[in-house]
């Protein structure tokens, strides 16, 4: 008996470590991450699929934010989306001159400005890098690689995307804005 509860205070003594390790680092589950704004209209289009993840994320993560879909609508900040770019390189070739592997990449740069247009959070890049190996005798297999590797990408980035959103320097941010009156609710 003594053994057994030896053992069982070792592992909890061991799992109680290692929280206090990855919460002094800053480590923290997913979960609710409320966003500072009661309102918010997105310009990335609903229809899309990188437009239909964000908004998922955005209701699971802050449920009380209300996601207006109209610009002529009253709303305290806007998610702008500036630019989204999908390239594909060669990165290394066979003994044939055959390519052998490929890099994925895909950037994606958007900002939130308040309804007055004030940044409340200036134009923020985020990079997403995979590599691919490449046989050119399953092309069409490899096509499909690619889409999943591009999507897997891409929630990568809505991850990273709603941690950024969701910091404290974006509420406080936001929060100056207010009080220093030049966050007006837009009006239609």
């Amino acid at each position: 008996m003594p053994i057994h509860h030896s053992r069982f205070s070792h592992w909890r003594w061991l799992a109680l470590s290692l929280v206090v390790v990855l919460s002094a680092c800053g480590f923290q589950l997913q979960g609710r991450a409320p966003l500072p704004f009661d309102t918010l209209y997105i310009s990335v289009p609903q229809n899309s699929q990188f437009g239909a993840d964000l908004r998922r994320a955005i209701r699971a993560s802050s449920p009380d934010t209300k996601i207006i879909e109209e610009p002529t609508d009253t709303y305290q900040a806007q998610l702008q989306q500036i630019s989204e770019t999908r390239s594909s390189r060669e990165i290394s070739l066979n003994a044939q001159g055959r390519v052998e592997e490929y890099e994925l990449t895909l950037v994606y740069v958007f900002r939130i400005v308040d309804a007055n247009g004030e940044n409340i959070l200036p134009p923020t890049t985020l990079v997403a890098v995979r590599d691919m190996p490449f046989d050119d005798r399953v092309v069409q297999a490899k096509e499909g690689e690619q889409a999943t590797l591009f999507k897997q990408m891409q929630k990568s980035l809505i991850a990273r995307m709603m941690r950024r959103i969701s910091a404290p320097d974006v509420a406080q941010r936001y929060q100056n804005l207010i009080k220093s009156n030049q966050a007006v609710p837009k009006s239609s």
